[in-house]
């Protein structure tokens, strides 16, 4: 759900009433703007592919509408440990439902197992790319690191330490064996 005094920095509208009982595809392609907007938003350095292709339709009797699809971006973060650029490649699928919005209760039942709600649709309308801009925010990987980098000794904490490398269960059984005879 999104405050509709924000202004997105990539913003596709799906008026609800356009929708009609079809089923509409909507594919996406961010332009330079909205990638820069987004790049400030999510701290990288630049986005410089974003695309979706997404499909919109009524399920039920209508009153929930359904989002579907998948995004696709080339994005590039800053290392966290030496800041050089790190490319990225994001292939992600997207699921919403929406309904209309309904009076808001302050009680709520949460369950872990149950299905997320719909989303309320707010003024009649759907913002596309936001939902792109959500999913891809989700799929960026937290901490960046260059090949080959290491995160320096003196930041380490004890237990840090690079795992070791897993050795044959079936030498060492071997190996017992050979001592044994």
């Amino acid at each position: 759900m999104t405050d509709s005094s924000i202004t997105p920095e990539y913003s596709v509208i799906l008026n609800i009433a356009s929708l009609g009982e079809t089923t509409k595809h909507f594919p996406l392609k961010a332009n330079a703007e909205a990638r820069e907007g987004l790049a400030r938003r999510f701290n990288l350095l630049s986005i410089d592919v974003l695309t979706a292709d997404l499909t919109a339709k009524r399920i039920g009797k209508g009153k929930l509408i359904r989002v579907y699809g998948e995004i696709k971006a080339s994005i590039v973060q800053a290392c966290v440990i030496s800041g050089a650029p790190v490319p990225e490649r994001i292939e992600e699928t997207i699921e919403e439902r929406y309904r209309p919005s309904a009076k808001i209760t302050l009680e709520v039942e949460v369950s872990m197992d149950a299905e997320d709600p719909p989303e309320p649709i707010i003024d009649n309308k759907i913002d596309l790319g936001e939902i792109v801009s959500q999913y891809l925010g989700v799929a960026i990987h937290p901490y960046p690191r260059a090949s080959g980098v290491e995160v320096p000794a003196a930041y380490q904490e004890e237990g840090d330490e690079q795992p070791e490398t897993q050795k044959n269960p079936f030498l060492a059984l071997a190996a017992l064996k050979k001592n044994r005879d």
